[in-house]
């Protein structure tokens, strides 16, 4: 089988299995401005919506979606920060363990809540996480986000 032979044959099964995607002439540059990092006002509407649920979590108010999106936000920000410096990422690690005694609270409680403590540590670890996410690229942020599922599909088997 010679190479046109086989390019003609992965061809061939790759479209039967509808993998095949042919090359695009616009895919260096999709991929170079997924590399460039945030603009001004790009994860604004993000933020305020982290911002928001961490507000309900420190009034009490908060639902089990509010928790998991600021649990989320700092579990890719600490995947990130681990790569930028050990001091950033040990504080964004205890911003975690806050979060596990707020869902420790709620699951005695009813409520979430932070004790004083985790009050202060929340605070400076969500104003990391913004300023980690301004700083990153758009194509750090979705590998940071894939290696924390895999992260976490790792922890459910």
């Amino acid at each position: 089988m010679n190479r046109a032979q086989r390019r003609a044959s992965h061809y061939k099964r790759a479209q039967r299995r509808g993998q095949y995607q042919p090359p695009q002439e616009l895919d260096p540059l999709r991929l170079l401005d997924r590399c460039r990092p945030y603009a001004d006002g790009d994860t604004t509407v993000e933020h305020l919506k982290t911002r928001a649920a961490y507000e309900r979590l420190l009034d009490g108010t908060a639902s089990t979606d509010d928790f998991d999106r600021v649990g989320m936000a700092l579990n890719i920000a600490k995947v990130r920060a681990i790569a930028i410096d050990e001091t950033l990422a040990d504080l964004i690690e205890r911003a975690q363990d806050a979060m596990n005694a707020c869902a420790a609270r709620y699951d005695t409680r009813g409520r979430f809540g932070f004790d004083g403590p985790g009050l202060q540590v929340m605070a400076a670890a969500m104003e990391a996480h913004e300023a980690i996410t301004d700083a990153s690229s758009p194509q750090q942020m979705v590998q940071a986000l894939r290696e924390v599922v895999k992260q976490i599909e790792g922890a459910v088997r």
